[in-house]
């Protein structure tokens, strides 16, 4: 009986192990599923994610290799005008032709890319640095500056390139400055580029925007070539007297060439350069070699697209 009842018990022993092993492998299945789905929800979130950011990588690389394809294309450009412009002017030899006044030229090319260019002769426009006062004042005046804002502009250009502390008539120099609350005064130094006239303490963001297409540092001879002008604003007989008097025919040494270059979906590249042409010196270079961003606005065809067309896409 004891034994029975000890076999019974052991019956019931393990029929009470085995029952709670069962139960416990229904309770690890129930928590062992669960895991299970999370764990894959997490590999399936991560294994999105992953495609997700090689999508993007791949549209990034993409758009990096358009934006590398468009920048070859508008310093390709700019090399083939500077290589016209010497021939024409350098070698006395026929080039592509483009207008030398700033104008803008869209050129079409293949696999959908348009390249928009312009030429600027620097001896069309007002220089920095060797142009008279009496001159800067009347081609002011000439771009619709008022006579106020024309005398003290021109004073202050004149005060900010020579090295003396004294101003001149309606200038300014570091006394006027500090007085205006500017911090720092004239640099008494000739002009390095022509984003400096905004530091001017007359100068405001219309005269500045006014002015930039019409001024320069590379005009060495001072004086200005109508025929080149953006414009062609300094053309004509209704000029000032000492703009008139300080007409000049261009020696054709220093030029602005920009080109950008447009693709799908707005992209965009462009590249500005200074070429400057010595023909006695035989010395000829690319400088002040920069990007260049559009818009271009006013861009028409020209009889030099095929020619540059034709250097870029030879097929």
């Amino acid at each position: 009986m004891s034994v029975a009842v000890v076999g019974g018990m052991s019956v019931a022993v393990v029929g009470s192990v085995s029952a709670a092993a069962a139960t416990g492998r229904r309770g690890e299945e129930g928590f062992i599923l669960p895991a299970v789905v999370a764990i894959l929800l997490v590999v399936a979130l991560a294994a999105a994610g992953a495609v997700k950011a090689l999508q993007t990588r791949t549209a990034a690389t993409a758009d990096q290799a358009a934006s590398l394809r468009l920048q070859g294309v508008a310093d390709g450009v700019v090399r083939l005008m500077a290589m016209s412009l010497v021939v024409q002017h350098g070698r006395r030899r026929p080039g592509l032709g483009l207008p030398e006044d700033g104008t803008a030229v869209a050129c079409p090319l293949s696999a959908g890319v348009t390249v928009v260019v312009s030429v600027q002769d620097q001896a069309g426009l007002i220089d920095l640095n060797a142009s008279p006062r009496p001159f800067m004042e009347d081609a002011f005046r000439v771009l619709g500056v008022p006579d106020r804002e024309a005398a003290a502009l021109a004073a202050e250009i004149v005060d900010a390139r020579d090295a003396d502390d004294v101003p001149e008539p309606n200038g300014a120099e570091a006394p006027q400055y500090r007085a205006r609350g500017l911090p720092e005064g004239p640099r008494n130094a000739p002009f390095e580029t022509v984003e400096e006239i905004e530091t001017l303490p007359s100068m405001t963001e219309a005269l500045a925007a006014r002015l930039r297409p019409f001024v320069t540092v590379y005009n060495a001879n001072g004086g200005i070539d109508g025929s080149v002008t953006p414009g062609r604003v300094f053309a004509g007989g209704v000029l000032a007297h000492d703009l008139n008097r300080r007409a000049a025919t261009s020696p054709h040494q220093a030029y602005a060439l920009t080109a950008i270059a447009y693709g799908a979906r707005g992209a965009q590249a462009g590249r500005r350069a200074i070429l400057s042409i010595n023909a006695l010196r035989n010395v000829t270079g690319l400088i002040a070699w920069r990007h260049a961003h559009g818009p271009f606005p006013g861009a028409a065809p020209h009889p030099a697209c095929a020619g540059i067309a034709l250097a870029l896409d030879p097929g």
